[in-house]
């Protein structure tokens, strides 16, 4: 051999030895800002360079809380972090302020949170340590993680590996359908990565992946090959009815568009719910409630085979956590979007839920043809993309019951709602359909067994019924003899109105001397909503009651609400004036009395007066037991000894002075509206009410003493 060409070759081979090759590793910590929270790396645990000989490195890639907008290098926002290498000077800032900074030779570094607000903040701190490195030997082998090795049932594209030991400055790719085999990738590099999406994978079938570290010294050398293999395309006619979360081979995806397809998969804000928030399983849900959000949900593959086929679902939209309808109108800038695709991207628009098209609270059956899909494979997919205003709406939209299903000769009718539901009777409606109808209502949830009554109209009126009662009303359309299936909808009839359940109505109250004399109990079963005028507080939603006391003599009163043994609840209250059907509110309280959970109105009026007193449980919902009472202490089975007590002086221009027998609980000032302009506790036998800041005038005092009451005119200079 030549010279030059022994000077040829170990002029390559020195190349090859001795080049400079660059790895990373990945440091990460969470915690709280005050903590404080630490990231301590330690020269020990750089370890990516393997056998190599490092050359220099540096902090790369700061991300987390240190690339988060709350994060200011002046104290200005929420926290900041200081970094400190081998205690030297410290660098305070954000991710900026740490990327490129040399840590060459360095023995241990730290980055430590300190908190800029004085409020308690979640913080995560993540930066890579970069190695640059001589090579000296090839790196060892790494294998698939993501799938699993033998992985079955896999939605995804997407593959992912660990890193490799031993300075891989890059990684290539064998993909193929046999053991093997390269038919889908044949030793693709793909670069320093350590994921790689192998796009649209075939349905039903095994692949077999190898990845291949490498570095400047070469490849790694015998890595072992691992398989997975991909859901099978799902033969229709095919339902779900989402009993499962998530159902097989379905998946979540979030961001991307339409073209593209979702940016990422495995995680999104679809999640699981009772459809119509009714129950918490069976249905998917997701809440339309912050800006600029873009969620998927996305079907295994289904093989359509021929025309004649139809996608059927039901959906709903609810006011958040509840089973009304939505109280804030769906934003514009708002949709929810029913998806075709023969892959993961280019996706159509089958149909566009919006704040011009929103399903019914109690939902509203959606049926789609699928002709233009006949002979492919396909996914469906639900995305549900919130605009970047970001209004009031807070909203729940659920799906469930979704079908891909020959169209039937006779089509059922859908869109059954049960209103007006009521302790006797129901209103039943569904959408109209080509032909008549029969229905059958009973209280058996499966279909019925033999023919319906027939009808020709698409409403029913359902009475009378039984109070209390769970009904099934089942509707299928008669098409000349041929019978679509049954469509069933449930309802609960509501339990008899209490007899005060109107004003016109209301029970009357004795008033006693005290609560425990003559308290009343509340039956708020079967209440419904008196629309009152508007009481103003305690959250009044209706199952309300109604109540009439007079005003006694001494022209002062207390109404109240309390507990009676049952439980501790929360109870809203309203007094009227006037006569039903010409009520003017007089005073509304949620939870003045004494157990700060009841309600509680303490009234001055004319004797002889009438009031109506109005009371709910605080938000509506479930009935609860509590009691209600009238009281006062003039009307007290005891007496107050009036000969025992004094009030001096009176006229009084500053200090009024009282005293008797026994102690003294509380004393109450009104003026000669009624209105309580004081209230003091005493729990003495002689004590003082301090008045110099009233307007002069009379005023009523109520002094309360063993649970009796002594009323004076006081006269205020």
């Amino acid at each position: 051999m030549k010279k030059i060409t022994l000077l040829f070759l170990f002029f390559v081979f020195g190349l090859q030895a001795f080049a400079q090759s660059t790895c990373t590793q990945t440091f990460t910590v969470s915690g709280q800002d005050g903590g404080p929270t630490v990231l301590t790396i330690n020269a020990s645990s750089i370890n990516c360079n393997g056998t190599g000989t490092v050359a220099s490195m540096r902090l790369i890639n700061a991300a987390g809380s240190l690339a988060s907008g709350f994060c200011a290098s002046d104290g200005s926002d929420w926290y900041g972090f200081d970094l400190s290498v081998n205690g030297g000077s410290v660098i305070t800032g954000c991710a900026a302020d740490f990327n490129n900074v040399d840590i060459t030779g360095f023995s241990s570094l730290t980055i430590t949170s300190h908190d800029d607000d004085n409020y308690s903040d979640s913080v995560t701190i993540t930066i890579d340590v970069e190695v640059t490195f001589t090579a000296t030997a090839v790196p060892g082998c790494t294998a698939l993680s993501t799938p699993a090795n033998g992985a079955v049932n896999v939605m995804g594209s997407q593959i992912s590996w660990p890193v490799a030991s031993g300075g891989a400055t890059g990684y290539k790719l064998n993909v193929g359908t046999t053991a093997g085999g390269t038919n889908v990738l044949n030793m693709q590099d793909v670069g320093n990565v350590l994921t790689y999406n192998l796009g649209t994978l075939t349905p039903g079938t095994t692949y077999y992946v190898k990845v291949t570290p490498y570095n400047a010294v070469g490849d790694a050398v015998a890595c072992t090959e691992s398989s997975f293999t991909t859901c099978g395309a799902i033969t229709v006619p095919a339902s779900e009815d989402f009993s499962v979360f998530l159902p097989g081979c379905w998946q979540r995806a979030d961001n991307g568009d339409l073209t593209a397809g979702p940016a990422s998969f495995g995680t999104s804000s679809w999640g699981e719910d009772g459809f119509g928030n009714n129950g918490f399983t069976g249905a998917i849900r997701y809440n339309l409630y912050l800006a600029s959000a873009n969620d998927w949900v996305i079907s295994p593959v289904y093989n359509i085979p021929a025309t004649g086929y139809e996608l059927k679902f039901d959906a709903a939209a609810n006011q958040y956590a509840s089973t009304n309808a939505p109280t804030t109108p769906w934003e514009s800038d708002d949709t929810v979007e029913v998806l075709v695709s023969t892959g993961l991207n280019n996706w159509t628009a089958l149909y566009t839920y919006n704040d011009t098209n929103v399903p019914s609270n109690v939902g509203t059956t959606n049926i789609i043809d699928l002709d233009a899909y006949a002979g492919q494979n396909v996914r469906f997919a639900f995305r549900a993309v919130e605009g970047t205003a970001d209004g009031g709406a807070d909203i729940d939209f659920s799906i469930d019951n979704m079908q891909i299903r020959l169209t039937p000769a006779c089509v059922e009718p859908t869109g059954v709602i049960a209103s007006n539901v009521t302790h006797s009777s129901a209103d039943i409606a569904w959408n109209v359909t080509t032909g008549n109808y029969q229905y059958v209502l009973d209280q058996v949830a499966t279909d019925p067994a033999g023919a319906g009554t027939s009808i020709a109209t698409n409403s029913f009126n359902a009475t009378p019924l039984a109070p209390a009662t769970t009904y099934y009303f089942h509707v299928r359309t008669d098409c000349g003899g041929t019978f679509s299936i049954w469509t069933t909808v449930s309802f609960t009839t509501l339990a008899t109105p209490p007899v005060n359940n109107d004003c016109s109505g209301a029970t009357v109250l004795t008033p006693g001397g005290v609560f425990s004399e003559n308290p009343e109990a509340v039956a708020l079963l079967g209440a419904t909503n008196s629309n009152p005028p508007a009481p103003g507080c305690a959250s009044f939603l209706g199952n309300d009651v109604w109540y009439a006391v007079t005003i006694p003599a001494s022209g002062t009163l207390t109404v109240e609400t309390n507990n009676d043994g049952s439980g501790n609840y929360d109870t809203g209250m309203a007094v009227y004036s006037g006569t039903c059907g010409a009520l003017t509110l007089i005073e509304c309280d949620d939870d003045d009395s004494l157990d700060g959970a009841y309600s509680m109105v303490n009234l001055t009026r004319t004797p002889g007066e009438v009031v109506y007193v109005n009371t709910w449980r605080y938000g509506g919902g479930a009935a609860i037991a509590y009691q209600i009472a009238a009281y006062d202490g003039t009307l007290s089975t005891g007496s107050f000894d009036s000969s025992a007590f004094k009030a001096y002086p009176n006229p009084v221009k500053n200090v009024l002075n009282l005293s008797y027998a026994t102690e003294i609980s509380s004393v109450e000032v009104y003026n000669m509206l009624g209105q309580n302009v004081m209230t003091k506790t005493l729990n003495v036998a002689q004590g003082q009410i301090d008045m110099s800041n009233l307007n002069a005038g009379n005023y009523i005092v109520k002094v309360t003493a063993d649970g009796l009451t002594k009323t004076i005119k006081v006269v205020k200079q």
